[in-house]
């Protein structure tokens, strides 16, 4: 920390040294990263760690104002962490931490920047749970604007749908504001990579990437508005997404991680809904076929994925 705190207090440089100076700041981060997670993850260390947390967001937040790429990653990928250390108390950050935030999101040219971004606000999710509500409706509307972009690479998509299921499990019911813009754009990816034929190993790695994601947004979405009253209002979106599962089975080349995202959610489906749901996933071309598939599984966790989805549909069938 003292480190970093003298790059930051450098004079004027060169652009030789100042390019310098952002490499040792970058490395700083990113040791200052390994730290948080090691002494933040031990309860025996966690609470004299977390006494230097004023001090290191403060260092983090100085790094930011020196507007480099490379150390922004590394510093958005430090207070990852660090919000994941802090729990709820991180909420306390948020107001000078937001404007960076947000920067991070917009940041279309330095696409990776962007996608470790999209990753911070899943960690903050986890961290905050619903003390996260005032930052959202900034943090969906941008989340929106880069899925529509056409400059935005490819890559930051499947992240970006995965954190709308982070949000939605830490709002729950709160989410219902932003399901009339979520919805429709999940539906129209999932159609689109449902039916994608791909020409190689890198598109077909790509669009299994992008499958995950949405399915994680639908699982998310789905758990956060369990025991809730509004439960009802995803009742319009289940036929989409049984079709979305329907056409994966059909598929044939989903990998093992869909495979255990796809049947949990099935099986979110009939949690959530219920006996609501219990006619639609009967009708299911492929629901039976697809859940026997998954219990027969190799892989364990695709088999208790499977498990636990099969109690979840026969209590919904049987109503």
């Amino acid at each position: 920390m003292m480190e970093l705190h003298q790059t930051l207090e450098a004079g004027k440089l060169s652009t030789d040294e100042r390019e310098k100076r952002s490499d040792h700041q970058g490395l700083l981060c990113g040791c200052l990263q390994v730290i948080i997670q090691k002494l933040g993850g031990m309860e025996s260390t966690k609470f004299s760690f977390l006494q230097f947390a004023d001090q290191m967001m403060d260092l983090f937040l100085r790094v930011f104002a020196c507007r480099n790429a490379s150390v922004h990653e590394e510093a958005m990928l430090a207070i990852g962490a660090l919000a994941y250390a802090a729990g709820s108390n991180f909420a306390k950050y948020m107001g000078p931490f937001y404007q960076y935030l947000e920067m991070g999101l917009q940041n279309f040219e330095e696409y990776q920047v962007c996608a470790i971004t999209v990753g911070v606000v899943g960690d903050l999710c986890r961290a905050l749970e619903d003390k996260i509500l005032p930052y959202c409706d900034g943090i969906m509307t941008q989340l929106l604007k880069d899925l529509s972009s056409n400059q935005l690479h490819r890559s930051v998509k499947p992240p970006i749908f995965s954190c709308f299921g982070d949000i939605a499990l830490a709002i729950g019911e709160n989410f219902e504001k932003y399901l009339i813009y979520a919805m429709p754009m999940l539906q129209s990816a999932a159609d689109l990579s449902a039916h994608t034929t791909a020409a190689d190993d890198e598109m077909l790695d790509y669009t299994n990437q992008l499958r995950n994601g949405i399915l994680e947004a639908y699982s998310g979405i789905l758990q956060g508005f369990k025991s809730s009253p509004k439960t009802q209002l995803l009742m319009p979106y289940a036929p989409n997404i049984l079709q979305f599962l329907d056409a994966l089975h059909n598929g044939k080349d989903m990998d093992d991680s869909v495979m255990k995202t796809a049947i949990g959610v099935l099986g979110d489906l009939a949690d959530t809904l219920g006996v609501h749901a219990g006619p639609l996933i009967s009708q299911s071309t492929s629901s039976k076929q697809f859940l026997d598939e998954c219990l027969l599984s190799d892989d364990p966790l695709v088999k208790e994925s499977a498990d636990w989805a099969r109690v979840a549909i026969s209590r919904a069938v049987s109503g």
